[in-house]
């Protein structure tokens, strides 16, 4: 995970000179961070792995807050690569066998969207981190499921997306409008659907899991809220 970012400008196609120098501008910008330009589109990849976390952490930011960037920036995202190691090779040292009911939740979901509930993260040596069932299900029904790697030294969080929910005469439903971010934690199992309680800007409120992903480094996994309680109620998504 964060094995680089990608930059992304708005501009017009009578602008080639103007954005190509804006481009060389972002690319020694970006080497005072750590990242340098990896030849692939528009993909920055840091210069020294072992600290990558921090690296593209510090350069994301920096280019939001650059001036000279205000109105050309459109966004920047973070590069994750999904195939760290062939699903055969991951480490299951002392992992603990889930519980029946957790593992049923997880296969139920999978069951009917087709899809796992969110992927698997290895450390650099390839021992199971998290999604131990997702890794499951995969074995159990052949699925190539996106497997992250994560530096054993760093923190890991799970992260679940979506939008605020609201109940109506019994009946909940997602509100329209901008997606949030909020760490996992529970001991509950979650799935895309889902039902939480989560601490916003303006009080306790409710979300609906959209997606489920995963955050590393220090700088990262303080960014978000973390989810207070899981409410045991799902939504289609």
């Amino acid at each position: 995970m964060n094995e680089g970012i990608a930059v992304f400008l708005n501009g017009r196609e009578n602008e080639g000179r103007k954005l190509e120098k804006l481009i060389r501008r972002i690319d020694d910008f970006l080497l005072d961070f750590g990242l340098t330009y990896s030849g692939i589109m528009n993909l920055y990849t840091p210069t020294a792995e072992e600290d990558r976390d921090h690296a593209v952490f510090a350069a994301r930011n920096a280019l939001h807050n650059a001036e000279w960037l205000k109105d050309r920036l459109a966004y920047v995202s973070i590069a994750n690569q999904t195939n760290a190691c062939p699903l055969e090779q991951i480490r299951l040292d002392n992992m603990a066998e889930p519980s029946a009911a957790k593992l049923n939740y997880y296969e139920a979901y999978y069951q009917s969207s087709h899809e796992l509930a969110h992927g698997i993260v290895v450390d650099e040596e390839k021992r199971l981190r998290d999604g131990y069932i997702s890794y499951l299900l995969a074995r159990k029904y052949g699925i190539r499921p996106e497997i992250y790697e994560a530096f054993s030294i760093r923190p890991l969080r799970k992260v679940v997306i979506g939008r605020h929910a609201v109940q109506h005469r019994g009946t909940w439903k997602r509100k329209k409008g901008r997606k949030y971010c909020w760490t996992y934690s529970l001991k509950a199992a979650v799935v895309p659907g889902d039902i939480l309680k989560v601490q916003t800007k303006k009080g306790q409120m409710y979300m609906c899991v959209e997606r489920i992903e995963y955050v590393t480094g220090e700088e990262f996994c303080a960014e978000y809220s973390a989810v207070i309680r899981h409410m045991r109620k799902r939504l289609e998504v």
